[in-house]
């Protein structure tokens, strides 16, 4: 081991080779596991390299980032100063150094380049402070590692942004969706664009998963809503057809309204009501394939050439059936005798036909209206 007095005579030669081997020696002397005085020793090299380290070249100032950097009995000075050096430098020591405050990595954080936000970003424990600069400054591999630091401390509004840079990165939404220490404000908006095979993957991680729990108590929530919903729905429409059935409310309007809003349930069960007939039955009709029994129910109750071409509107668009046959049918039931129908109607009614089975019913024509018997010949 050198001596003390060796060192001195080394600290008298200003050359750059001069310098070059004083702090290697103080290298070696600082890191050795059986140096004596080392009280002495530890003030020596913290003085002597710092006084110097300016002049060092890269090489040097490498072995020390390398060697005494990361070391926790390092001086403090030499490793903020190695942290905020070139990044080759930096590197080992903003990645492993225990003697950087929260508030050193910041500034680092601040004003480094993105190399040294990479690895800052692999630090064993990052404080909520750095790890907003990292989000707010990190370009898509920062962040990803970030996300991937489980040991990260995020803010509530942090983690949010991250989660919110996270909707083009499949590779951050995939690291996210490990953590434990998500908010639920975070955990709603990263489940509201996570594609179809990261969602099976949350389902898949259990119950103590964060992101599974939202995930659930959403479900939930939407069950509920749905739920609701129907419920008022179901209630609206037992108003509107109690308001028709006390007149206070026209068929054709209610019918309308039913239809415009696709809400065929609805309808069958207005018509049903009205026409006294089985509910179920005229349900089925509303998109029958064949629009000639629901011709003969509307026409039977008067419903208007206007309301029923909104009924047949709405089967057009569940059935995507063309120009063509919505005209014809809207044709065909402008022509059809009120009459006839409810002649048919009745016939209905007295032999319990089923309106929606595969043969159509009797109905009775004449000249294309409704006036004498046809049926349609059995199949043999």
């Amino acid at each position: 081991m050198l001596s003390l007095s060796k060192l001195a005579e080394l600290a008298k030669d200003g050359s750059k080779g001069g310098r070059k081997s004083l702090v290697s020696a103080l290298i070696d002397l600082f890191v050795s596991p059986e140096r004596e005085h080392a009280e002495q020793v530890s003030i020596m090299f913290g003085e002597i390299v710092m006084s110097v380290l300016d002049q060092l070249e890269e090489e040097t100032r490498m072995a020390l980032a390398q060697r005494v950097g990361t070391l926790p009995t390092a001086p403090r000075d030499l490793v903020v100063k190695l942290a905020a050096d070139e990044f080759k430098i930096a590197e080992p020591v903003l990645k492993e150094s225990p003697l950087l405050t929260e508030e050193e990595l910041e500034a680092i954080a601040l004003d480094g380049s993105m190399e040294h936000l990479e690895a800052i970003a692999t630090r064993d424990v990052l404080d909520e402070k750095v790890t907003n600069v990292l989000v707010d400054r990190g370009n898509r591999k920062i962040l990803e590692s970030v996300a991937n630091n489980e040991n990260a401390r995020m803010a509530d509004q942090t983690f949010l942004r991250l989660v919110e840079k996270a909707r083009a990165c499949p590779e951050i939404q995939e690291a996210l969706i490990q953590r434990q220490d998500m908010p639920a404000e975070s955990a709603k908006c990263l489940l509201s664009f996570l594609s179809a095979e990261l969602m099976e993957r949350v389902k898949a991680l259990g119950g103590d998963n964060v992101l599974a729990e939202v995930m659930a108590e959403r479900a939930a929530e939407e069950v509920k809503a749905r739920a609701s919903h129907l419920e008022a729905s179901r209630n609206e429409a037992a108003e509107i057809i109690d308001a028709v059935a006390n007149k206070k409310k026209t068929l054709d309007e209610a019918v309308s309204q039913f239809a415009r809003s696709d809400r065929a349930a609805e309808l069958g069960i207005l018509l049903a009501k009205v026409g006294e007939l089985p509910a179920a039955a005229v349900s089925r009709l509303i998109y029958s394939p064949s629009d000639k029994p629901l011709i003969i129910v509307c026409k039977a109750l008067s419903v208007s050439d206007a309301a029923f071409k909104d009924i047949l509107t709405m089967r057009a668009r569940k059935l995507q059936s063309g120009g063509l046959e919505l005209n014809d049918a809207i044709n065909r039931y402008a022509a059809a005798s009120v009459a006839g129908a409810k002649q048919s109607l009745e016939a209905i009614r007295a032999t319990g036909a089923n309106m929606a089975k595969k043969d159509e019913p009797e109905v009775v024509e004449e000249r294309g209206a409704f006036m004498r018997s046809k049926k349609k010949p059995k199949a043999d």
